[in-house]
């Protein structure tokens, strides 16, 4: 597949007919991504008062054929009762690397969490470990290759289903999660209500990539620190998140790396849920941005959507430009 034709923005000319189908990102919810400060209370300018803010978490476990699995709930009180009626349940799945708490909520106290700012928004959110990763337990069995990570996520979804009496939940992969995610809702979209990628990779192969020797990876304290280059990060915030990272893992699986030396197992057009496919401006190669842009053209779901980010990279959801993420996967998921 021809590559070239990249514009400074990293648009793929050849792609351009695709434009009339991409979701326009609003500012619906640009009053969500700014208004949460992270504190246990918030000011009231009417009345001199002031509006309790209160951000439950808990720690529950899933079990799939005697691995436990560890899922991290988060919501704001207030909401539990909406739930049903809402449909307002969404389950996030991490990437190659670190495990749930780390990419989704690792450091809430300055805004960098996207479980609170789904909670904000009313949902009831669920990050899952998957086995081998963070507090899951691990299996001799597989490395947690796409595959068999699809098979947690089957768990925890039946797990948040029967907890929260919900027939369909929401779904969101990130990066490497994107695998998974995708694989579980072609196998039972009669489950999953939505379904947003991001940093979904279908038929490229890293050729350079080298498959493991072994069945898992130690992660140091250099693998927990971001570079310059990584995104728009705050340096600050990269070393707070590094310290919540190394808390939460010694070690990854390699199944993760195994999937890189082959096509994705996902077939796009078994995808008949609403599906939102994010890219961001600085996400990856040339190569990488086609190879999405094909994926999302192949997605057989009759509510397709393909958002772009200017200025966002691979971490979009915890670069200081966060909100426009937000705001893209808020936008998305609330739309009736």
């Amino acid at each position: 597949m021809r590559s070239g034709g990249i514009a400074r923005s990293r648009w793929n000319i050849r792609h351009s007919a695709v434009l009339a189908a991409f979701l326009v990102l609003t500012a619906a919810v640009q009053s969500r991504a700014q208004a949460n400060d992270r504190r246990g209370k918030i000011g009231s300018s009417s009345g001199g008062g002031s509006e309790t803010r209160e951000i439950k978490a808990r720690e529950l476990m899933a079990e799939r054929e005697g691995l436990r699995l560890k899922l991290y709930e988060k919501y704001r009180v207030g909401y539990e009762d909406t739930w049903k009626n809402t449909g307002k349940v969404i389950l996030l799945v991490h990437g190659a690397t670190w495990a749930s708490r780390c990419t989704f909520d690792p450091d809430p106290e300055h805004g960098y969490s996207l479980m609170e700012t789904l909670a904000d928004a009313g949902y009831d959110v669920f990050a899952l470990d998957m086995h081998g990763y963070g507090r899951s337990q691990g299996s001799d069995r597989d490395w947690t290759d796409t595959q068999a990570a699809a098979r947690d996520i089957e768990a925890a979804v039946e797990f948040v289903r029967a907890l929260r009496w919900v027939e369909r939940i929401h779904l969101f992969g990130y990066q490497w999660g994107s695998q998974p995610a995708a694989l579980f809702a072609t196998q039972k979209p009669n489950k999953i209500a939505k379904l947003a990628l991001l940093g979904m990779r279908w038929r490229q192969v890293d050729k350079a990539a080298v498959v493991p020797s072994g069945p898992l990876r130690s992660l140091g304290q250099q693998a927990s620190l971001l570079k310059p280059e990584d995104g728009d990060l705050d340096p600050e915030f990269v070393r707070r998140r590094a310290a919540v990272c190394r808390g939460e893992s010694a070690t990854a699986p390699n199944g993760a790396l195994v999937d890189l030396t082959r096509p994705s197992p996902v077939d796009p057009a078994k995808l008949k849920v609403a599906t939102l496919v994010i890219q961001g401006e600085r996400d990856g190669s040339p190569e990488q941005f086609s190879d999405r842009v094909d994926f999302f053209h192949h997605i057989g779901a009759a509510a397709k959507f393909y958002a772009f980010l200017p200025g966002l990279g691979k971490y979009a959801p915890i670069e200081r430009g966060h909100g426009r993420f937000d705001q893209a996967l808020l936008s998305f998921l609330d739309q009736q």
